[in-house]
């Protein structure tokens, strides 16, 4: 055995066990080693002393502190106090409660305090048995359920010797707290048994619970002797809780409150409850052994032994009324020595996270992990979660096993974020230590958020509906704008050759690019000759494939003798690079390599390339090169390049449009946007929206087009760009408003303005649509590529 001190407590206000491992002879003297059990009640108080100190213990039970007028202002009401309303909470301070427990432990190196196996045992009772102990100076104090110490008993008594399942039937506050172990080998050799408890116990036969005991006891009492009692006060009678528990007694002599005194003889109950157990709905029919624990005796204990083999309940045995004060002593000693005491789970807790898929339960706490009591538990894989941008507040879903509703706490931070920021959610928690330690860490801001449970809102949903409120399909995103070819321009028209017809006619010493480069770009009832994404007609026949291909080349050619000779010398005539780029992604890759080193290396400047010897140049480069574009590395170069310069500078025909089209025609180019990207492609939206108002509209072509691409960000993020959820996507929205308000405010101004009105009205009505997740138009980045 330890020579460490060591002391087991069962304070539990009803009738209190003690176990030590060490006694004070009568000379002080303390003897380590020896064996003490000491016992405080029935119905346990603690009382103020004449000095303001409180005192709990065999003290409190012979004191007359609080036992009415009659014993003077000794006697006065507030200077006693049950234990049990301590630990309930009905009088709240921990002070007191530490006064019940500093006479049992003191100099204790460990200490273990008993705690019912019910749903009575709260995390706050946890908490304020804790605080009591803490306050009452017990060396490591730890709680451990009663039903576990039953066990520990039996195990240190030799009534369990080998693996096993084994049931504890435990006499509770609330009614009979059955519970099942799992007996396991443990410890560095393999040879300490220690119990396993994987779920809550579940409470049966209420009527049986010592409480209700005490209760009907008192009712019996107060019908036959109503006016001795009402009138001296049933906390003076020590034989109504020695009745209820079936402890011996004799007639008692009390003081009434005018000072006499008078002798009060109870009777026993007339009938026990029987409690309806029936032994399939206790669950133990695979236990090995069964052990019944109570703090009753006499006819309690009998009659509970009674209605629990009548139910066909096989018992191995009744422990000792002190049997969890002792298992108490045997946990303490083992956590002096380093053993293991038992193994616990951890109440679940969850939360709930979104995704592409939507949202979904997360168990902070695995419900099939079991912990051994003294260690600490931490989430092995934290709940990943996200703080938008510009939010100052985020919320948080909870939900813990055994409370009734789900809780919402709000996050609460001092400034709008200026990126969406990801944070972790996880928890820390020991067995039977009262609250889990719920904490939300942001890295990137360098702080961490504890979400206290008490503090939260409660919600009276089910969880799983919870769940689905917020499963909504996230917000549409526009097609993919794919310009469809076709043979229109490829046919003769009564007015104009097609390209058949010119291919046919091609002369390979002088080609007419410029007539070239306009039936390319020419788009009769809705077809190019090339679809967008660089498709040729199937109808097209393969002398006719051959031949664009090696008008294609010849292309090329050209082109590449311009870019050999320099921005000096070449010929300023970008014909045949304009055709090249209305050939779309059919065009050669070198092209948009060509197009993407003029805007890398001499964007803004005019005439040190050849492409560009005019500022109106840059169009056909960076529209160009939006539709020729084939690979992701080239558009993120694009986009980059255009990003890093202020937006300020843009124009709407040449950056504005570029980044349109390559959002518009790209499956890639959203995917490779940053949340400052977009915010900075909505800035330059904004712009152009409002530089519009009360104008002609002249330069509005690109501003819609610009926030229908960006929608298509949402392949990335799929909840980005919601009304009410993004500040950036409630000022574009705003935007939009104000530019629909200004063209119907101006109604009737000329034909040409109501062109633009029946043009852009439907299209901004889309945009708003898709904006507030609503949906919209499928094929609005055709309309606005059409505008």
């Amino acid at each position: 055995m330890s020579l460490k001190k060591a002391a087991g407590l069962d304070v539990n206000g009803w009738l209190d066990h003690v176990a030590r491992n060490w006694s004070i002879d009568l000379s002080g003297d303390e003897q380590i080693g020896d064996f003490f059990v000491g016992q405080a009640g029935p119905l346990t108080a603690v009382v103020k002393t004449g000095d303001g100190k409180w005192i709990g213990g065999k003290p409190a039970d012979l004191a007359p502190h609080g036992r009415g007028g009659g014993w003077g202002q000794v006697g006065a009401p507030d200077r006693r106090v049950f234990v049990r309303d301590l630990i309930e909470g009905k009088n709240d301070s921990a002070q007191k409660l530490a006064s019940a427990f500093t006479e049992f432990a003191r100099g204790a190196t460990n200490t273990v305090l008993a705690i019912e196996d019910s749903g009575e045992t709260t995390e706050q009772v946890q908490e304020r048995l804790l605080a009591a102990m803490s306050i009452a100076r017990l060396r490591n104090p730890a709680l451990v359920w009663r039903t576990v110490l039953s066990t520990l008993f039996a195990i240190a008594e030799g009534l369990i010797k080998t693996e096993c399942v084994v049931g504890v039937i435990s006499h509770a506050s609330c009614g009979l707290s059955v519970q099942k172990f799992r007996i396991r080998l443990e410890g560095e050799k393999g040879d300490v048994l220690a119990p396993e408890r994987r779920s809550a116990a579940k409470i049966h036969a209420e009527a049986l619970g010592l409480r209700q005991l005490v209760s009907r006891v008192r009712e019996q009492a107060l019908s036959s002797q109503r006016a001795l009692l009402e009138t001296s006060g049933v906390a003076d009678s020590k034989t109504l809780p020695r009745l209820a528990f079936g402890l011996p007694y004799q007639p008692e002599i009390i003081r009434r409150d005018n000072g006499d005194w008078e002798e009060v003889k109870l009777d026993a109950m007339d009938s026990l409850p029987s409690g309806g157990i029936e032994a399939a709905s206790l669950g133990l029919q695979d236990c090995d052994q069964i052990f019944l624990e109570t703090i009753s005796e006499g006819n309690i204990r009998s009659h509970l032994e009674r209605i629990l083999e009548a139910a066909g309940i096989s018992v191995t045995c009744t422990l000792p009324s002190d049997a969890v004060a002792r298992g108490a002593l045997v946990a303490a000693q083992r956590m002096g020595n380093g053993d293991p005491v038992y193994f616990d789970f951890l109440p679940r807790i969850s939360t709930i996270v979104s995704g592409s898929e939507g949202a979904r339960n997360f168990d902070l706490v695995d419900e099939t992990e079991t912990l051994e009591a003294g260690r600490v538990y931490r989430s092995p894989e934290p709940a990943q979660l996200a703080i938008p941008r510009g939010y100052t507040t985020t919320p948080v879903y909870l939900r813990k096993e055994a409370e009734l509703h789900p809780r919402k706490a709000t996050i609460q931070l001092t400034e709008p974020l200026a990126e969406a920021t990801p944070v972790s959610l996880w928890v820390e928690q020991k067995p039977a230590a009262g609250r889990a330690r719920i904490v939300m860490e942001a890295p990137s801001l360098g702080r961490h958020f504890t979400i206290d449970w008490d503090q939260a809102d409660e919600d009276p949903r089910e969880w799983d509906n919870i769940i689905n409120s917020l499963t909504t399909p996230p917000p549409s995103i526009p097609e993919r704008l794919i310009l469809k070819c076709g043979m229109m321009p490829w046919n003769d028209a009564p007015n104009s050759p097609g390209m058949l017809s010119l291919l046919e006619q091609m002369d390979d010493e002088r080609i007419d690019w410029r007539q070239m480069a306009q039936k390319a770009s020419s788009r009769p009832n809705g077809e190019y000759s090339v679809s967008s994404d660089g498709e040729l007609p199937s109808e097209l026949s393969p002398v006719a494939v051959k031949q664009l291909d090696k008008l294609v080349r010849q292309a090329v050619s050209d082109t590449e003798k311009r870019l050999r000779a320099g921005s000096r010398h070449a010929e300023q005539d970008n014909a045949a690079l304009q055709f090249l780029t209305w050939q779309f992604r059919r065009t050669p890759d070198q092209v948009a390599q060509w197009l993407l080193d003029c805007i890398e290396n001499h964007s803004g400047a005019v005439g040190s390339h050849p492409f560009v010897w005019h500022q109106a140049n840059w169009v056909l480069v960076y529209q160009g090169i939006a539709r020729t574009v084939n690979d992701q590395a080239t558009e993120e170069r694009i986009l980059a390049s255009i990003l890093k310069r202020g937006i300020e500078s843009w124009n709407y025909r040449a950056e504005s449009a570029c980044v349109s089209l390559l959002l518009s025609r790209s499956q890639t180019a959203p995917l490779l946007l940053s949340r400052s990207d977009v915010d900075k492609i909505a800035e330059r939206a904004i712009f152009e929206f409002r530089r519009e108002y009360e104008t002609q509209y002249t330069r509005f072509n690109y501003a819609p087009f610009l926030v229908g691409g960006l929608l298509r960000w949402r392949l990335k993020e799929p909840w980005a760009l919601l009304v009410g959820q993004d500040p950036v996507a409630d000022r574009l929205a705003q935007a939009i408003i104000d530019a629909r308000a200004d063209l119907l405010n101006r109604w009737g101004t000329d034909d040409a303005f109501e062109k633009k009105q029946r043009k852009y009205l439907p299209i901004l009505d889309d945009l708003l649509a898709y904006l507030t997740g609503e949906g919209g138009n499928p094929n609005l980045l055709l309309a606005l590529y059409e505008a």
